[in-house]
C-alpha cells in the first residue's frame, strides 16, 4: 500500500512538472512571437538597425531561431506600442537617454549577474553615475562584452592619471599589451566575498611565488586591509620610477618600519650600513629557513667565512 501511494505521488509530481514546463514553453513561445512580430514591424522603417546587430550577441531573434530569451527592438525600446501606432521621435524610448537605474532595469531584463547588480549598489562606477551605456554600446559593435572600446582604452578615457603611470621606468606591461586593466580590476568584484578584503589576492594570481605560506613571514605581506597593507604597502601597482615597482628608492622603503640596527653602524667599520637592505635580506616576502630573510648564499657571496668562523649564526 505504501509503495503504491509513493508511486502515485511520484507520477502526480511528474505530471505537474511536465505541465509547468509546457506552460513555461508556451509562455516563452508567446513572448518570442510577440518580440519577433513587433520588432519586424520596426524594421519596416529601421531596416539598417537589424544589420547593425548581426555580429553581436544582441542579434535579433526571428522565427527560425530558438533563443532562450528572444531579442528584439521592443526588448530595449519602451513606448514601442504607441510608436508603432503613431511613429514619432517623441514617443519611443532610447536607453542612452535614460538614468543609471532605468538603464540597469532595461539591461537587467536579460542580464542578471553580480556585475549588473553591483553597478547600482556598491561599485564606485555606479556611485559616480557611470551607467551601462557609458561603457557598452549595442549597435554596430563587435567588441567583447559589447564594450564601447577595447577595455584598456575604455578605462584610460577616464583614468588618465593611472594610464600615465604605465610610462614610468618600472611598470606592469600594459603598454606592450601583455596585461589589461580587467586582468586585475574585476568590476563589482564580489564574486568571491573572501577575496574582497584586499589587493593581495589579485597580485598573487600572477605572483604566486611570493604568496607563501612561509615558515618565517614578513608581516606586511599577509595583512589584507582594504585601505592598504599587503603588496601595495611597498609596491606601486601601475608603475614606479624605482626598481620592481617599489614606492621609495634605496633603503627608504625599509626604513619606514625598521631602524638601522646599531650593529650595522659599528661592527666591521659600519660595513652593514653601506649596503642596501635587499643585498642581504633577499627573501623579503618570506623565508622557509631564515627569520631575518637573509640570502641563503650570503656567507659565501658577500661575507666569506663570517658564518664558518663561528662568530655569527646565519638564522
Amino acid at each position: 500500500m505504501i509503495i503504491k501511494r509513493t508511486l502515485l505521488i511520484t507520477v502526480i509530481v511528474g505530471l505537474l512538472q511536465i505541465l509547468s514546463f509546457s506552460n513555461l514553453l508556451s509562455s516563452e513561445s508567446a513572448d518570442q512571437k510577440l518580440v519577433v512580430g513587433k520588432s519586424a514591424e520596426c524594421l519596416d522603417c529601421h531596416d539598417d538597425m537589424s544589420t547593425s546587430l548581426d555580429n553581436s550577441t544582441h542579434r535579433l531573434s526571428n522565427d527560425a531561431t530558438n533563443d532562450k530569451i528572444a531579442v528584439g527592438c521592443i526588448s530595449c525600446h519602451d513606448g514601442w506600442a504607441e510608436h508603432l501606432e503613431e511613429p514619432s521621435a517623441e514617443n519611443i524610448g532610447n536607453p542612452e537617454n535614460k538614468t543609471l537605474f532605468d538603464q540597469a532595469n532595461i539591461c537587467g531584463n536579460c542580464h542578471q549577474s553580480q556585475h549588473q547588480t553591483s553597478m547600482t549598489s556598491f561599485d564606485p562606477h555606479g556611485i559616480s553615475g557611470v551607467a551601462c551605456l557609458t561603457c557598452h554600446t549595442v549597435h554596430n559593435n563587435s567588441e567583447s562584452k559589447l564594450l564601447a572600446e577595447k577595455s584598456g582604452q575604455l578605462c584610460i578615457s577616464c583614468h588618465a592619471d593611472e594610464a600615465s603611470e604605465f610610462n614610468r621606468r618600472s611598470a606592469h606591461p600594459y603598454e606592450s599589451g601583455n596585461i589589461d586593466c580587467i586582468d586585475c580590476h574585476v568590476l563589482g568584484g564580489m564574486e568571491r566575498a573572501d577575496k574582497a578584503v584586499g589587493l593581495n589576492w589579485t597580485c598573487q594570481n600572477c605572483h604566486a611565488e611570493n604568496a607563501g605560506p612561509f615558515i618565517y613571514e614578513h608581516p606586511v605581506t599577509y595583512k589584507h586591509l582594504v585601505d592598504g597593507s599587503g603588496c601595495v604597502e611597498c609596491h606601486q601597482p601601475h608603475g614606479s620610477d624605482n626598481d620592481r615597482l617599489i614606492n621609495q628608492p634605496g633603503n627608504g622603503l625599509c626604513l619606514q618600519c625598521h631602524n638601522t640596527p646599531p650593529g650595522h653602524l659599528t661592527n666591521h667599520s659600519g660595513l652593514g650600513s653601506k649596503l642596501a637592505c635587499l643585498e642581504c635580506h633577499t627573501d623579503i616576502h618570506g623565508s622557509y629557513d631564515n627569520r631575518l630573510f637573509l640570502d641563503p648564499d650570503l656567507g659565501s657571496k658577500l661575507f666569506p667565512d663570517c658564518y664558518q668562523s663561528g662568530c655569527h649564526i646565519q638564522n
